[in-house]
């Protein structure tokens, strides 16, 4: 058995260890809200591995970005990344929950059981973000494709910052980033939520507005973004505008 199967082993017998009453309202969170959040989608033991995998990773490979992001407005990244390129030839769990046919089974269940997909493009398939001085932010902005799930490796205490904040059922303006952007926020609720540590959320990050609010003091909220593409999103022509951004002039976009 390759260690891919041991993996959707593992995951697949835990997943039907949940109880069906659950799995029926995640479901209905994820539809009514755009977002799901659980501590349970995987066991804990493999939680805990995929964890310090991650925290290596980040220790080994990570590259500070201080920058505005102009396709999203003017908002700000001020954070450290790990680029797929890195987690791919240095990681083994990470690469395995984004190849996993089983994960993809339990999100495309999440989603109403319309299908979900891997993504056409390197890049974005995972990497590592982390916040640890504070102001440190994910500013503002909307994800190239339909779906994201992050997985929430470290968090600051609640109420020193870090929240998730999104307004679901949103459109991204690519002509008109900044003027898009404030006609949003200046019309719609925001919505707010605080992901704990070992937690993770699957959220419509391509139709809703979010951001991970400035850090109060140092801390550190690391996270892993798993990217993952709608029937819909397949069939289209995407830009890839904020990556360019992030990783300009860098060769970790070298050949894509």
């Amino acid at each position: 058995m390759t260690f891919q199967e041991q993996f959707d082993t593992i995951v697949q017998n835990h997943i039907d260890s949940l109880t069906k009453d659950y799995l029926l309202v995640l479901q209905e969170r994820f539809k009514n809200e755009g977002l799901a959040m659980m501590n349970d989608m995987l066991p804990q033991p493999l939680i805990a591995a995929m964890s310090a995998e991650a925290k290596f990773l980040l220790s080994e490979n990570a590259k500070r970005r201080d920058i505005t992001i102009k396709a999203t407005g003017n908002t700000p990244r001020n954070f450290n990344v790990v680029s797929q390129d890195s987690i791919a030839e240095n990681g083994i769990l990470i690469p395995s929950f984004f190849k996993s046919e089983v994960i993809l089974n339990f999100l495309t269940f999440l989603n109403n059981n319309e299908p979900v997909h891997r993504i056409p493009y390197k890049p974005e398939e995972f990497i590592i973000n982390n916040q640890q001085k504070a102001g440190d932010t994910h500013g503002w902005h909307w994800d190239d494709y339909t779906f994201a799930l992050i997985w929430v490796i470290e968090a600051p205490k609640e109420g020193e910052g870090a929240l998730v904040e999104y307004v679901p059922d949103t459109v991204w303006d690519k002509e008109n980033p900044e003027s898009g952007l404030k006609e949003v926020l200046g019309n719609r609720e925001i919505k707010s939520l605080y992901v704990p540590q070992d937690h993770c959320y699957f959220m419509k990050a391509g139709t809703t507005l979010h951001r991970v609010t400035p850090l109060k003091n140092d801390s550190r909220r690391t996270v892993v973004v798993f990217s993952y593409a709608s029937q819909e999103d397949l069939a289209k022509n995407i830009s890839h505008e904020t990556m360019g951004e992030i990783y300009e002039n860098s060769k970790d976009l070298v050949g894509v």
